[in-house]
């Protein structure tokens, strides 16, 4: 069997993740793709963000995280609240549904932690961390290069 690319076989591993993905977010009324589910999912672990530290966590440029707010308070998962630190930003907060829904999403991505990693050893999935996370940063490098030039 020829072995695959690294390229191929990121390609087919997010293929397969979407498949599980997609359909759920779908059902929750939210945009597969756009980063919505991790914003709950960030908000789930700490209740009261400012939208800049938000779109930071999630790694969403500050236009994508408006847009995608915007779109969660109208399923009325989220609330903008004043922020008492500072009168010209907003804390974002998740309501009772948006909480509800936050639960789900974590339980959908620890059970896709539990199926990607069943069979390998706690030493090969810490060898596939360090390993993908340099990975990461080599692309996250190439890609900011592009504004040195």
């Amino acid at each position: 069997m020829k072995k695959q690319s690294i390229r191929e076989l990121m390609v087919r591993g997010e293929k397969a993740r979407k498949q599980i993905f997609f359909p759920l977010l779908s059902d929750l009324g939210l945009t597969p793709g756009q980063g919505q589910a991790k914003i709950l999912y960030h908000l789930q672990q700490e209740d009261r963000i400012t939208q800049k530290e938000l779109a930071d966590r999630c790694r969403i440029d500050a236009a994508a995280m408006s847009r995608n707010i915007d779109k969660l308070e109208g399923l009325g998962l989220l609330v903008r609240e004043s922020n008492p630190d500072c009168r010209r930003s907003f804390s974002i907060c998740l309501t009772d549904k948006g909480y509800k829904e936050a639960k789900e999403i974590r339980k959908v991505f620890e059970q896709f932690e539990e199926i990607v990693s069943q069979g390998i050893s706690q030493e090969d999935i810490d060898v596939f961390y360090r390993v993908m996370e340099t990975m990461c940063i080599n692309l996250e490098r190439y890609n900011d290069r592009d504004g040195e030039e």
